[in-house]
């Protein structure tokens, strides 16, 4: 691209030079004149060619095209050439066209010539060589050797200006491509790594999955195992066996079904919003109170849910489970759990609170990763697997929400999420009248 800019700039840059150029060649006239005038040594013919041009017996008419009504720029310049292309016009005090040296090849054609001055500078010249017969306008005798005329037009400001804007131009683009390769290196990792990580992830969730299945399948191989070597036992006998043994079939199903749901999660499902009545928060409590009841937890509620609001309802019932079930998991027997639902500004509120051992601030940083669990063998006992806070956190945010965990004084643990909803304002005042 480069390249082609400054090609694209050297090609138009000479044009307006080279169209003067071809003018005077269609004036030979003023050629000759300006030629004259500008060698030193030739003034001699120059002031017989006045003479000639003004006395009555000349051949020729009054020339209008004069020295004095000629008129050329100073970066001007033409040289006269007899018929073996040596220079007839040497040039003036500032320049010397002495060395100067014209082919025939470059007859008739544009050309750059570089001439050094009288200071030792280099000139640089747009040229145009063709021949002219200065017979037809002036009756000089000095002039009978011309053949060719050359002009020549000075472009070193052109080629200073030209210089300057390629290395702008070069500066520029050598820029922009650093910024490019710069920004694209960038751009690629930042790409990548969302790629690595998930892979990263990837592999850990099928090694943990691995891991935990191996131990339910290693039970139950050696419970198989111990009835087949006891063909003629009883059902009574096998017993222990046989409830050891479902219980880890208990805890596959479990495992799988939370895999599945994590890689349904994993696809985008996308939440289904249903109308959701005030009494479905109390319901849902008084299921879980029974729950508590069985495991000898104090369970405490409180439902300020007086609309209707409009979100997703299996995955609100999920989310509510998961952080329900595991408040169970970690609080000692009688202790005591608090449930609490509340609406404030089109968000819908869920804490559940817990007076168990609480979690350390570097455990609450990797809660909600998958299989993380705080403390392995105790969850391990009752029945966890640490998939179930990363299926809430990716419940929450299938529902725009977010869900953050705290320390509840002066022990135990908070979840809090905030989930936003739609609140049918309509219905609630209906409600509040049928209340009233």
């Amino acid at each position: 691209m480069t390249l082609l800019i400054i090609q694209i700039m050297r090609s138009g840059l000479y044009t307006t030079v080279d169209d003067n150029l071809k003018s005077l060649r269609q004036n030979p006239r003023s050629v000759l004149h300006l030629a004259l005038s500008r060698a030193a040594y030739m003034q001699t013919a120059v002031d017989e060619d006045r003479a000639s041009v003004s006395g009555e017996e000349t051949d020729h008419p009054k020339d209008p095209d004069s020295l004095d009504n000629l008129k050329v720029n100073s970066n001007t310049e033409a040289i006269l050439f007899d018929e073996d292309l040596k220079p007839l016009t040497t040039g003036d005090h500032f320049l010397s066209f002495k060395k100067t040296t014209i082919e025939k090849k470059q007859i008739n054609k544009i050309t750059q010539l570089s001439i050094t001055n009288s200071y030792g500078q280099e000139e640089v010249y747009r040229t145009l060589v063709f021949e002219i017969d200065p017979s037809e306008f002036l009756s000089t005798n000095l002039l009978t050797k011309v053949k060719y005329a050359a002009v020549l037009i000075n472009v070193n400001q052109l080629e200073q200006t030209s210089q300057n804007h390629e290395q702008i131009i070069v500066i520029v683009m050598v820029s922009f491509w650093s910024i490019s390769i710069i920004a694209s290196i960038y751009l690629a990792r930042v790409s990548v790594k969302p790629l690595i990580v998930g892979m990263q992830k990837q592999k850990a969730f099928v090694e943990n999955a691995s891991h935990e299945l191996r131990t339910p399948l290693a039970v139950l191989q050696n419970r198989l195992e111990t009835l087949f070597r006891k063909p003629e036992a009883t059902i009574m006998e096998s017993s222990e066996s046989i409830a050891s043994s479902l219980e880890e079939v208990r805890n596959m199903r479990m495992l799988t079904t939370n895999l599945l749901n994590l890689a349904r999660r994993d696809d985008g499902i996308k939440a289904e919003m249903a109308e959701i009545e005030p009494d479905f928060f109390t319901t849902t409590f008084e299921n879980y109170e029974m729950i508590a009841d069985e495991n000898e937890k104090i369970f405490i509620y409180e439902n300020h849910i007086q609309q209707v609001i409009k979100t997703d309802r299996t995955l609100l019932k999920q989310l509510m489970t998961i952080l329900f079930d595991n408040a169970v998991k970690y609080t000692e027997e009688d202790g005591e759990i608090q449930f609490v639902v509340w609406i404030k500004d089109r968000y819908l509120y869920l804490r559940v609170l817990d007076n168990g051992p609480g979690i350390s601030m570097e455990d609450k940083k990797k809660i909600f990763d998958r299989f993380y669990r705080v403390d392995k063998a105790r969850t391990r006992q009752k029945g966890g697997f640490g998939l179930g806070l990363s299926l809430a956190k990716q419940i929450a945010d299938a529902l725009k929400g977010t869900i953050t965990v705290k320390d509840n004084k002066p022990k135990g643990t908070i979840f809090e999420v905030k989930i936003a909803v739609k609140v049918d304002s309509k219905k609630k005042a209906n409600r509040l009248i049928e209340n009233s």
